[in-house]
């Protein structure tokens, strides 16, 4: 790490792969520093907890019908599931299953509810979604859920502006292998310094230089593309410390929270269709959060709960052990108790927690949405930012970042070039 890169990359998820790729193709000379010892970020495919792959962070190829990473998963032979809708028809609701119309009932206020959300924001109000949602509804508890799982914060905290500004093609397709193995087959043979935290970064000088416990990287050009919690948080000190306008963006888009609990077993015990989707709401209890499951992915005998928001948040700070707790008690619930003689093992993840990630996914606060854009803005003229935090319109996808990352790689090029031909005017 003695001598100058054209650019050094912090963050070896999407975004960062994107970018390392792209400066590479550019014939830029590169470091891609990573703290964890894989790459992805939170788009990971484990292979080893459960005996069977599952996605513990990204999965769906969202608006997969003009989504990039659609074609690249076609020219790599990673399948995946091309459903019209996301979710199936199956409900359970405490004493038993919804019936079709309870659940066309339910599938109308959720419909509803967003419309209002983005229709508001589409004119301009930049408010919070809960502002406009009908919260004496029989389904508001599971609607909340959808909602937290999408964005990965209570309606409270959801801006319709920021809402309305996502596209969504309505095409989200899950992949067969996981996302996380379709990033280790597009970037296969990259060259990652993995297990190499950055804590400090100094851009005050002719040269950038970033530290790590490996030592000290020194680069022409910077890009940056961890989570917005993260660089919230202080974990890496910068000198000169960033822009104040950066600094209340960062808060104003934070990184919200997604968690996911997975069960094995070791026969089918749930007698449906592969990859069916299933939503629980105990009217029993209304204090009980509502929450939603994949069943038996693409074959495998397997359940994977979703939370999402504040009931994420708090399970994991609670613990593993409550996490389980609550995702067992919702499926036998719905498909009985003795289903678990049949369990052969379990796990869960926990991003709030993680030190490299502090969440899962960013949304605006109401009447935060314009701060998305000026994590876009270069934040110097050779320092950038990428990551799904920074896309626009594809916030909180694995395409949003890598497009994102793409665009950064492009920017440094861009500089890079001006700087070297002012130096040759000299």
């Amino acid at each position: 790490m003695n001598f100058a890169v054209d650019v050094a990359i912090v963050g070896a998820g999407a975004a960062g792969l994107a970018a390392t790729a792209r400066a590479y193709e550019l014939g830029l000379s590169c470091y891609l520093l990573e703290a964890k010892p894989r790459i992805g970020g939170r788009v990971h495919t484990d292979r080893e907890s459960l005996g069977v792959a599952w996605d513990r962070g990204a999965h769906w190829l969202h608006s997969a019908d003009v989504n990039p990473l659609t074609k690249i998963a076609d020219a790599l032979g990673h399948a995946y599931v091309a459903r019209p809708r996301a979710f199936d028809g199956h409900f359970h609701l405490g004493t038993g299953w919804a019936t079709s119309g309870e659940y066309r009932a339910y599938r109308k206020a959720f419909d509803e509810a967003e419309e209002r959300a983005v229709a508001a924001g589409l004119k301009g109000r930049d408010i919070a979604a809960l502002d406009v949602m009908d919260n004496t509804s029989r389904w508001a508890r599971m609607v909340d859920h959808i909602f937290m799982a999408i964005s990965g914060v209570p309606p409270s905290d959801i801006s319709t502006a920021d809402l309305a500004a996502y596209r969504d093609t309505g095409a989200n397709w899950p992949l067969v292998q996981g996302y996380g193995a379709l990033l280790e087959s597009l970037y296969a043979g990259l060259p990652v310094e993995l297990s190499t935290p950055v804590t400090a970064i100094d851009t005050s000088g002719a040269l950038i230089l970033i530290e790590t416990p490996r030592g000290t990287v020194r680069a022409r050009s910077l890009i940056v593309t961890v989570s917005t919690n993260v660089l919230a948080s202080g974990a890496i000190r910068f000198t000169p410390e960033l822009p104040p306008r950066l600094q209340a963006a960062l808060q104003a888009v934070p990184t919200g929270h997604a968690n996911k609990v997975a069960f094995r077993f070791k026969r089918d015990v749930f007698r449906l269709p592969d990859t069916s989707y299933v939503n629980f709401m105990d009217e029993r209890d209304a204090a009980r959060p509502a929450c939603s499951f994949q069943i038996r992915p693409f074959g495998h005998d397997l359940a994977i709960a979703y939370l999402g928001g504040d009931l994420a948040e708090n399970l994991e700070r609670a613990g593993e052990a409550e996490m389980m707790s609550f995702a067992r008690a919702a499926l036998s619930d719905m498909f009985g108790a003795d289903i678990f003689r049949e369990l052969s093992g379990a796990a869960a993840t926990s991003w709030t927690r993680d030190p490299h990630t502090l969440g899962a996914y960013s949304c605006a606060r109401p009447g935060h949405a314009a701060e998305r854009a000026v994590l876009a803005e270069p934040v110097s003229e050779r320092f950038f930012l990428a990551g799904e935090a920074v896309s626009a319109d594809w916030y909180s996808t694995v395409h949003g970042a890598h497009l994102t990352g793409i665009a950064a790689a492009d920017q440094a090029n861009t500089y890079l070039t001006r700087a070297i031909a002012a130096a040759l005017r000299r």
